[in-house]
């Protein structure tokens, strides 16, 4: 069964601060935390972006700083809007709208204010730029099937044609206004030519039949352009007046989306040849090209900053998003949206809250929202990460592990917002805090400098926190559902890199063995405390088992090629969510453990998992991983000194 999203909550347009990942030197994240965004534009006057913000399922033009600060949007509400192209004096936006469908161009002050449809033709436009001296704006259109290439008074008046052809024509106009460069598309070939404005002399550049993606430099003495007449497409260069292409790159992957730094003397390019598209750059002299980002997403939409110590560039990578599923199958339903990450969701006592751990404000911190979507409210506020909520009992309180110290340590506070109160300081870091069922006690694991732990207790009302097992190293803590044990993962006892399940009282004292072959991992019990569903790796994979509380009738579930993780009982014991691979990556799979049958809930190209269920045991609520888009800067001044 396919799940088909919805979004529900409203975007919300906020802009956020640097974000850098390791992998990539100066990286920026440069766009707000909600939304899609893309087509980024420097002004020519290099103090402004614009770019397009897809937003409440509509897409609009936009200006910010350089440094993605002081964000508007300046093209009015459509449909549709896109392609933004700044005017040479940094004062007026070109772009491509269906506000008065079909497409047409338009122009709008930079700084907001009234837009103007500089034309009204009954076929599609396409491809505006501005001639260097701004008076005019050369766009394509498409009438009746033929292609052509016009020319506008930005003042307004009647376009001239310049180019007609049978195929998509992209031109370009020379840094000096007076040529124009294009694709020529004559049946299944595409050549590039060049055409002086004055008597409308055309010349032909290129006789390969597989060239496109022209670029000027800025002196107007060279052209840069892909061709795939080796096979795989590459990137060319040559002399705009004469003289021989010289191949730029040669990989047996492809290279595209070429563009000359400022100065000419470097290009910036995407290309699949590590294995994934990322952006790299190559001198216009040729030799090795050098890689810039290497990270999962797709690059697109390349541009050099204004001082050409960076690129930036349009990023889709996937974040984890809060979603959640009918129990029975139907249709599932996106809770949050940003292009930040949201995750670990904890489903409220009553069913109608969820709090989970969102980045979006720059670090990880609590939030709460309405379980059927809504505004996220933000509980904690401090600056360095909260996370890993859980619910008391009662619905009041939750308590969230906090780095704001010397190391993690534990605290709560009020579901409604108020003061958080530390509970734990040990020398260590403390983790995986679960209340007890009536709400009394906190039990938690905590890890010291030597690396050994323990299963610790501490009062919610707050106290001196007790050590429970003395085991060496714990983790996954989880009451029993009478609150007079806990089960807990240890590897005491285990060979190395096994691990068992183990019961002791909630007291203290000696635990209980319950597993003895493979790894064994996340116990949980069944609402009637009778059994544990568990975690078991023994043969060639992990899978669900389901036992009784004393080990005893251990019986497997899943496919031995796949992983099968995470059990999740339902309320009413009568089913088992985990996570499963079995279609190649994770989706949510239910278990009946009475007869064996399972079933998948969602089958989508994305990863879900964090599974909660809600208290009447008719939804599922799960972190997704969604594509979106954002924009992102990455500096590149220390890679062209090399």
């Amino acid at each position: 069964m396919r799940i088909r999203p919805m979004i529900l909550m409203p975007a919300v347009l906020g802009f956020i601060g640097c974000g850098e990942k390791p992998s990539t030197p100066d990286r920026m994240v440069i766009t707000p935390d909600s939304g899609s965004y893309s087509r980024p534009a420097y002004s020519v006057d290099s103090l402004q972006l614009a770019f397009v913000a897809q937003l409440n399922g509509k897409a609009s033009i936009w200006t910010a700083g350089i440094d993605g600060k002081n964000a508007k949007q300046v093209s009015p509400a459509s449909t549709w809007a896109w392609d933004p192209r700044w005017s040479p004096d940094s004062r007026s936006i070109a772009y491509l709208s269906d506000a008065a469908a079909p497409p047409d161009v338009w122009v709008v002050p930079a700084g907001g204010g009234e837009a103007r449809r500089l034309t009204s033709d009954p076929g599609l436009e396409f491809n505006e730029a501005w001639s260097p001296d701004g008076s005019r704006l050369l766009y394509s259109g498409n009438r009746s099937g033929q292609f052509q290439v016009y020319s506008v008074p930005v003042g307004g008046g009647t376009p001239d044609t310049l180019l007609t052809g049978p195929g998509n024509i992209i031109a370009r106009w020379s840094p000096d206004g007076s040529r124009l460069l294009y694709n020529q598309i004559e049946g299944e070939k595409t050549t590039i030519w060049l055409m002086t404005l004055a008597g409308r002399v055309r010349r032909q550049l290129t006789t390969e039949g597989r060239e496109s993606a022209t670029e000027w430099s800025r002196d107007g003495r060279k052209v840069l352009y892909t061709s795939s007449r080796t096979g795989t497409t590459d990137i060319w260069i040559m002399p705009a007046d004469s003289g021989a292409p010289r191949q730029l790159t040669q990989d047996i992957r492809n290279d595209w989306n070429p563009t000359f730094s400022p100065d000419g003397a470097w290009v910036a390019f995407v290309s699949d040849r590590g294995g994934q598209q990322d952006v790299w750059i190559v001198a216009d002299t040729g030799g090795e090209a050098i890689r810039v980002t290497d990270d999962p997403g797709l690059e697109t939409d390349l541009v050099w900053t204004p001082d050409g110590k960076g690129v930036t560039f349009t990023y889709a990578a996937g974040v984890s998003q809060i979603w959640s599923a009918p129990a029975e199958g139907g249709e599932a339903r996106q809770l949050t949206a940003a292009t930040k990450g949201s995750g670990n969701p904890q489903v409220s006592p009553d069913g109608q809250s969820i709090a989970f751990v969102s980045d979006r404000a720059g670090n990880r911190d609590v939030y709460v929202m309405p379980i059927t979507g809504g505004e996220p409210r933000r509980l904690t506020t401090n600056p360095r990460d909260d996370f890993a909520p859980q619910w008391s009992p009662d619905g009041q309180r939750i308590a969230f592990v906090s780095s704001r110290g010397s190391d993690d340590d534990i605290y709560e506070v009020p579901a409604a917002g108020g003061t958080e109160v530390q509970l734990t300081s040990l020398a260590g870091d403390e983790s995986d805090p679960r209340w007890s069922p009536d709400g009394s006690t906190l039990v938690f694991t905590a890890r010291f400098q030597s690396g050994l732990g323990d299963l610790w207790t501490v009062p919610a009302a707050g106290g001196s926190p007790v050590r429970v097992s003395r085991m060496g190293t714990v983790f996954s803590p989880n009451w029993r559902p009478d609150g007079k044990a806990i089960a807990f993962v240890s590897q005491g006892g285990a060979a190395q890199g096994e691990s068992r399940v183990f019961v002791i009282p909630a007291g203290g004292g000696r635990a209980r063995q319950v597993t003895s072959e493979g790894y064994s991992g996340n116990a949980e019990w069944a609402p009637d405390g009778a059994r544990m569903a568990i975690t078991l790796h023994t043969g060639k994979s992990f899978d669900v088992a389901v036992m009784n509380a004393d080990g005893t009738d251990l019986r497997k579930f899943g496919t031995e090629e796949a992983w099968e993780i995470l059990p999740s009982w339902s309320p009413d014991g009568a089913t088992i969510a985990f996570q499963s691979r079995a279609q190649g990556n994770w989706d949510i799979a239910l278990l009946n453990p009475s007869s064996g049958d399972i079933r998948f809930l969602t089958t989508t190209p994305e990863d879900e998992g964090n599974l909660r269920w809600t208290p009447d045991g008719k939804t599922l609520v799960y972190d997704l991983t969604n594509p979106t888009t954002q924009l992102v800067t990455v500096g590149v001044e220390k890679l062209l000194s090399r």
